[in-house]
């Protein structure tokens, strides 16, 4: 079996996406909405939620894992390559975390280098609709191989850094990483 057609060690499908909020659903106003992209960059960047759209460049078909222990399989995810926005960024050679803050103040941090995969994506999109306000409107975080906890909603800030430090769950124990094939719940 091929690991397309199979889950993570731990994981079981499920039709639909549990939906978590643990810091509270935010309000969205798209009139002040901004995504910032900056940290060690020669290009700091300031994207309106329209940018966003025109510059989405990026669709396919993978599954959604969370830590917890469940898998929805088969969503399409569409938006921008998180590639194209460091392109656009140039972080420094230097850089090796990616910190993530959301605009209910949740935070996580993936490493430079899984930011970087190739279907690293800015989400605006799933299953052929605008992200619905639980799912993140206007943007989420997905690196289809990170557990659910890196796919972080309501993203206003992405933030390049030379030195690892912790977000909300990895504060309280998760891997720094989060590789769902490699199972790293936990640090």
């Amino acid at each position: 079996m091929s690991r397309s057609d199979s889950l993570p060690p731990g994981q079981k499908a499920i039709p639909n996406f549990i939906i978590y909020r643990i810091l509270g659903q935010p309000e969205v106003d798209l009139n002040s909405w901004r995504l910032r992209v900056g940290g060690y960059v020669s290009n700091p960047l300031t994207y309106t939620y329209n940018d966003l759209l025109e510059i989405a460049d990026t669709s396919y078909v993978s599954d959604f894992h969370c830590v917890t222990g469940w898998s929805v399989r088969n969503v399409i995810w569409e938006g921008v390559s998180l590639r194209k926005l460091a392109a656009e960024a140039q972080p420094s050679r230097n850089v090796e975390w990616v910190y993530v803050r959301s605009l209910d103040k949740y935070t996580t941090v993936i490493p430079y280098e899984d930011f970087l995969d190739e279907r690293g994506l800015l989400v605006l999109r799933i299953n052929g609709k605008p992200l619905s306000l639980e799912q993140g409107f206007p943007a989420r975080i997905f690196i289809p191989h990170l557990y659910g906890w890196k796919s972080a909603k309501w993203v206003t800030e992405i933030i390049f850094t030379e030195e690892y430090r912790d977000g909300y769950w990895e504060a309280l124990g998760y891997h720094q990483r989060g590789n769902v094939w490699r199972e790293e719940r936990f640090k």
